[in-house]
């Protein structure tokens, strides 16, 4: 595990795809044990790995000229470091584990949203090499939006769809040209969140006990 969660991606390490997704698995659970304890534990394992769920598939060109709805003037995005990450988790125990992705998934690349200082929510875009779930990145401009979540005192405002909007132009500044997501077909906040965004569904795909055939992109 510790091999698999340094500097390096799994396919520069040489690591069997299948392999690197049992570990990450694990180590989410682990991570998420120790955060949660062992029933909430047993119950996530229960609803994710005893169930066939289907996911929808969605891509953006961002030169698309799409334009949507963005942050309020109380809100800032930036992007994040591991340092003030673990400053943010220091002494907390509330943190949801979307907030451990760095620990769970060998996530690098993320960014933070502030409600004026108030940590409000946290997105991870995974890129070509990093671990993934649905796809198989084939080009080094094209990312994912992976794991996110708004913490609850700042629900109700659009917070996903608004910052997605944002990274999505951050992103382009950086050169970056597609950006790509996986929704479960029962979660219906993000379906709207992906479609406030100008991601567009191009396939849906099974899961079973979780696992996907990845898709090449």
């Amino acid at each position: 595990l510790n091999k698999f969660h340094s500097s390096n991606s799994p396919t520069q390490l040489g690591l069997d795809p299948k392999l690197v997704s049992c570990m990450t698995k694990l180590r989410e659970l682990y991570v998420y044990a120790t955060k949660k304890g062992l029933k909430d534990t047993l119950q996530r394992i229960y609803s994710n790995y005893f169930h066939v769920l289907t996911f929808i598939l969605y891509k953006r060109e961002l030169d698309d000229g799409f334009s949507g709805i963005m942050l309020d003037q109380d809100y800032r995005c930036i992007e994040g470091s591991l340092d003030l990450l673990n400053k943010e988790r220091d002494g907390r125990e509330d943190l949801p584990r979307e907030f451990y992705i760095d620990q769970t998934h060998g996530g690098k690349l993320f960014y933070l949203v502030y409600f004026r200082d108030e940590l409000a929510y946290i997105h991870w875009i995974f890129r070509k090499g990093e671990y993934s779930r649905f796809f198989d990145i084939q080009g080094e401009s094209t990312v994912e939006f992976n794991y996110n979540t708004t913490l609850q005192k700042f629900r109700g405002n659009r917070l996903e769809a608004r910052t997605m909007n944002y990274i999505c132009e951050d992103l382009k500044k950086k050169g970056y040209k597609r950006v790509l997501g996986a929704v479960a077909v029962t979660n219906v906040l993000s379906i709207k969140g992906m479609n406030r965004t100008g991601l567009k569904e191009f396939k849906r795909v099974k899961s079973y006990f979780s696992f996907v055939k990845k898709t090449n992109v």
